[in-house]
């Protein structure tokens, strides 16, 4: 009767167990892959690797998906990720996430201090000449749209050009936070609230406290969001300023909070996982 009683327990107890286990939610199948090509150059092509799997881990988690592999491919040489995924509704904005740079810069403008306009010119070679016709080690020209995003007419705004100083005052490595925020009065219109770590923002503060009146540039991967005069010295936070929708101020909030990319990268292969 012992041995009876001990047999019908493990049997009831495993079954318990194999009920349990039954109803654990079962994880998303991975559905898609890409396949991603990193531009740097051989000597740091190692530690891009490395970072570019870590940022684009960052940035699938901070969208919810966690059922994901980011791994090398092959050699270092070749320079590629491979990304498997579970389904998502919008391929489209994932792929634009993923290989977004996300390159912040904040950096001082070369112009006459406010209130006289900041300085722009209509072309590049405008822009070249005013530095003797080439790029010097402490200047650079970018391509400037104010506020860019995202309807039809504003994409097709001219562009114009700036000079700003090299190197930028502080730039995305040195970011704490930044959040997608509706604009006051404007329920259509978004912006990027970001603050700084310590280092930044001491360096950010001694550098706009004594510039007063100088004009500032938010530089986006290579290009000028916004431009502002520094009215009296900001510490640790900013904004990056234009005519966002919801999705595309959150996407940009992520990005930024997840880091920059180390170097380019390119979508060479996208198929279905069968």
């Amino acid at each position: 009767m012992h041995r009876h009683f001990i047999i019908a327990l493990a049997i009831l107890l495993f079954a318990t167990v194999g009920f349990s286990c039954s109803l654990l939610p079962r994880r998303d199948r991975l559905t898609w892959r890409l396949v991603l090509e990193i531009d740097a150059t051989g000597a740091d092509r190692d530690a891009a690797v490395e970072r570019t799997v870590t940022v684009i881990e960052r940035r699938l988690d901070d969208l919810g998906i966690h059922n994901s592999r980011v791994v090398a491919q092959g050699t270092s040489l070749n320079g590629r990720i491979l990304v498997s995924l579970p389904n998502f509704a919008d391929h489209e904005r994932l792929k634009q996430i993923i290989t977004a740079g996300g390159l912040l810069e904040l950096a001082a403008v070369v112009s006459p201090t406010n209130p006289a306009p900041v300085q722009t010119y209509n072309t590049k070679e405008e822009a070249l000449i005013s530095l003797g016709n080439k790029a010097t080690g402490n200047r650079r020209v970018l391509p400037y749209v104010e506020r860019a995003e995202p309807t039809t007419a504003l994409r097709n705004a001219e562009k114009s050009w700036v000079v700003v100083e090299v190197p930028a005052i502080v730039n995305g490595g040195e970011l704490r936070t930044a959040d997608a925020v509706q604009s006051a009065g404007d329920p259509d219109n978004y912006q990027i609230h970001f603050s700084l770590r310590p280092e930044g923002a001491n360096r950010f503060g001694a550098w706009t406290g004594s510039h007063i009146n100088s004009y500032l540039g938010v530089v986006l991967n290579g290009e000028v969001k916004s431009i502002a005069y520094i009215k009296s010295q900001i510490l640790d936070q900013g904004e990056i300023s234009g005519r966002f929708t919801k999705q595309s101020a959150e996407d940009l909030a992520l990005v930024l909070r997840s880091g920059a990319l180390p170097a380019p990268v390119k979508i060479v292969e996208e198929t279905a996982i069968r």
